[in-house]
This record gives structure tokens, sequence and C-alpha cells, in this order.
């Protein structure tokens, strides 16, 4: 699943970006995620893309290197999404909103890393 890489080894000092040309005629702005797409991010402040759907995808898990890493996310889509920690079922207390056309650059110290699914055809 190309849009759920693990993160790669970086040596110290380098950067980790995976920013650079997005899908032909896709405005795509500076940190890598499409005006009609969400995306997560390992980072806060959307820095180090690890995960871009578009809208109407179901839930999926993301892989084990992703696990319990996101710290921030966008949702450049027309359509509500949402994640999942610790994930037991649809309508479990585990869930977050990501709401349509919003972002969150800082989703704060008790919701940082611990994302393990997304899904981008509705909120929780």
């Amino acid at each position: 699943m190309a849009w759920l890489r693990p993160r790669s080894p970086v040596s110290p000092g380098a950067s980790r970006s995976r920013r650079g040309a997005g899908a032909p005629g896709l405005a795509t702005a500076v940190d890598g995620c499409a005006s009609n797409r969400a995306c997560i991010f390992d980072d806060n402040n959307f820095q180090d893309r690890i995960g871009s759907r578009a809208a109407e995808g179901g839930r999926v898990d993301v892989s084990s290197g992703n696990n319990d890493r996101m710290d921030s996310w966008k949702n450049n889509t027309g359509t509500n999404a949402a994640w999942y920690y610790n994930f037991v079922d649809e309508n479990s207390d585990n869930c977050r909103n990501m709401p349509k056309n919003d972002s969150d650059g800082n989703v704060g110290v008790f919701n940082s890393d611990e994302l393990s699914s997304w899904r981008t055809d509705r909120g929780c």
C-alpha cells in the first residue's frame, strides 16, 4: 500500500522529507498533501507525511512501521474522516474526528503517537 509507507531510517541532521511531485494535475501544498486528499503526518505542523488518501475510503490499519506515530493531520476533502487508536470496533470511544476541510497541526499530548487506523468515508 503505497500511501502507508513505513518510516525509513535517517542519519542525524538529514531530512526525512517526502515532499515532491504529486500526481499530475493535482494541486499539492508544500507539505505534500494534495487539495483533494486527507493526510497524516509523523511530526507536528504537517512534517513527514506517512499517509495520504482520497475521500470515501473505509477504515484501514496503518503499517506496523507507522503504528502509533501520527502527530498532525490534514483533511483537504469535502468528506469527514476519522482516525482510531487501539481499535476495538466502529462504535468505540477510541475514535477521533478529522472534519472536512480542516487540519490539526498538533494533536496534543493525549493523542500524540496513538493512531493505528483511519478512514476517509465518514467521521466517528
